[in-house]
């Protein structure tokens, strides 16, 4: 009786370690250890993604999945989980691995798999670059309106016992979320899909956030050195916007009149006290000159801080410059050092910068990036603009330093 064979369509996932008789020459132990924890985490990927993993043959493994869409959602998640892990040991202890994935029609005996299908995703696989995930032609055109990822077209490869060129490409997974281009659940919940477009109000609420919270630390700075050293800041916009204030001395208006009764000046001195929310106060002498000539009326306002004790004018620093210093102070710290690439703000919106290797930016990238904001501020915004043509949403300065923005998910 000739048994029939079975087929179907589906999509194949191929994945192995990169050097892997290199470290076990290192040290057996520790990579079957580490080999299995990957095996685990995997498999907890690929049934999370409802695929089915075939088979494991030493440090390979073969999948195949219903859906071309969770495949690859599932090969970048593995992917970024693992370089989580790898940052964490020494580099020559890091388990790497390649991912190929094609769609193709192949044959069932019992569990297993076969076919020419097969043999290209294994071809892609070792095609791949460590900790890269290459996939066929056929994928990426289910994939490509999909998934806010991006793809790189390497060109047809002829691949080892494939008679025909294979369309291979790069998933950039690197440089873009993997969401869905549908609808996301954001911690479990559904939630409205984040796609590309939708990070740029995002990043706009994380830089006020952000900038606010600088405006606070500065504030605070202030009113802690005028309590121990008098004033040490000049309290000027936008701080003032939170100041009451009352007149505490005025002298009587003086006129001087020129040009034949063409010009006058009307000017007023007086002394004020602005009380910043009952932190601290500050007293200004202001000077109020109307000038009115040709018809016209000009209104000329200076300001100078007085020392309370002698009541003399005193240059001090602007509060507002001070507020910047911090700021881009706390976004270098936070980004660069402290919480793996992103700010308060961004930390708050679910954010997160990455250099295009996927890492987080150092503090010295991390320096350049935030310096580089003004290059993006000036002229007209510009180069903040440029985010909204920029298929990874980048702005100037992210171009500049090799970084973007993605949701930290």
């Amino acid at each position: 009786m000739v048994h029939a064979v079975k087929r179907k369509l589906t999509t194949i996932f191929c994945a192995d370690v990169v050097g892997y008789s290199r470290l076990m020459g290192v040290d057996e132990h520790g990579t079957l250890k580490r080999l299995k924890e990957c095996r685990e985490l995997i498999q907890a990927f690929i049934e999370r993604h409802r695929g089915r993993v075939v088979s494991w043959s030493g440090d390979a493994v073969l999948a195949d999945f219903s859906s071309v869409v969770e495949s690859v959602q599932c090969a970048v998640e593995i992917q970024r989980e693992l370089k989580a892990q790898n940052d964490t040991v020494p580099e020559r202890e890091r388990m790497d691995f390649r991912i190929g994935i094609n769609l193709g029609d192949v044959m069932i005996d019992d569990h297993d798999i076969f076919g020419e299908g097969v043999n290209i995703a294994s071809r892609l696989q070792s095609l791949a670059t460590p900790g890269g995930i290459l996939i066929s032609g056929s994928v990426h055109d289910q994939v490509k309106n999909k998934l806010a990822l991006g793809f790189n077209f390497m060109g047809h490869q002829q691949v080892k016992n494939i008679s025909e060129q294979v369309p291979v490409f790069v998933v950039a997974h690197d440089v873009a979320s993997s969401i869905p281009i549908g609808a996301v659940s954001i911690g479990g919940a559904p939630a409205i899909a984040l796609k590309a477009p939708g990070l740029m109000p995002l990043r706009m609420v994380a830089g006020t956030i952000d900038g606010l919270l600088a405006c606070v630390l500065a504030f605070a700075l202030a009113v802690a050195l005028q309590g121990a050293m008098g004033p040490v800041f000049t309290l000027d916009a936008p701080f003032t916007w939170i100041a009451s204030e009352r007149t505490l001395s005025s002298d009587l208006p003086s006129l001087e009149i020129a040009d034949g009764g063409e010009t006058s000046r009307t000017t007023v001195r007086s002394v004020v006290e602005r009380n910043y929310t009952g932190f601290l106060t500050q007293t200004y002498r202001r000077t109020a000159a109307e000038v009115k000539k040709n018809g016209s009326t000009e209104v000329q306002i200076r300001e100078a801080l007085l020392d309370k004790r002698g009541g003399r004018e005193i240059s001090r620093p602007s509060l507002w410059m001070a507020a910047v210093a911090i700021y881009f102070l706390v976004l270098v710290l936070s980004e660069g050092l402290l919480m793996r690439g992103a700010s308060p703000g961004k930390l708050l919106m679910g954010l997160r910068v990455s250099n295009v290797n996927g890492g987080k930016p150092g503090l010295i990238q991390a320096t350049v990036r935030n310096l580089s904001k003004v290059v993006s501020i000036a002229p007209a915004l510009l180069g903040v603009l440029m985010a909204f043509f920029s298929k990874k949403r980048q702005m100037l300065h992210d171009v500049l330093t090799g970084c973007y923005v993605h949701d930290a998910k």
